[in-house]
């Protein structure tokens, strides 16, 4: 995955794993699912286990400002709700994030209530290919 020159793609590669560490940490510890889901996400985005631990050790320190391209937001928030569902629960604290992190993406609430609303609907079983891009068609503009 690209988002950019080298120097914004690992600021935005970096910028996800903070969001789904913060995601994790969103109920006070990580589970281990959740770290499992955070390592395969860790390793598709091409960051090694030093860079993932200085994540984890301060997810604060990576915030960047929204990316222009819509696509690169919603990749952005797919992390951020498949974190949220990886250890079978989904807890207010996590919804509150992908909220504000939706938000902060310029995504309207109504669609990323949509986007939890399915990910609630299978917490414990396999998410359709189609189903997310079937709850995002009425948004496109």
């Amino acid at each position: 995955m690209n988002f950019g020159n080298a120097d914004e793609n690992k600021s935005w590669k970096q910028y996800i794993i903070s969001l789904l560490v913060k995601q994790a940490v969103a109920e006070g510890r990580i589970s281990a699912v959740e770290e499992q889901f955070l390592q395969h996400a860790a390793k598709s985005l091409n960051i090694g286990p030093e860079e993932l631990q200085a994540i984890k050790s301060n997810p604060q320190a990576f915030e960047i400002a929204p990316p222009p391209d819509e696509r690169t937001r919603m990749t952005i928030l797919y992390y951020l709700l498949f974190m949220m569902r990886a250890d079978g629960e989904i807890r207010p604290e996590e919804e509150k994030l992908c909220y504000e992190v939706g938000f902060r993406l310029g995504f309207r609430m109504e669609m990323v209530t949509n986007l939890i609303a399915l990910m609630r609907q299978y917490l414990r079983q396999q998410l359709p290919p189609d189903a997310m891009l079937e709850r995002i068609k009425p948004y496109l503009s």
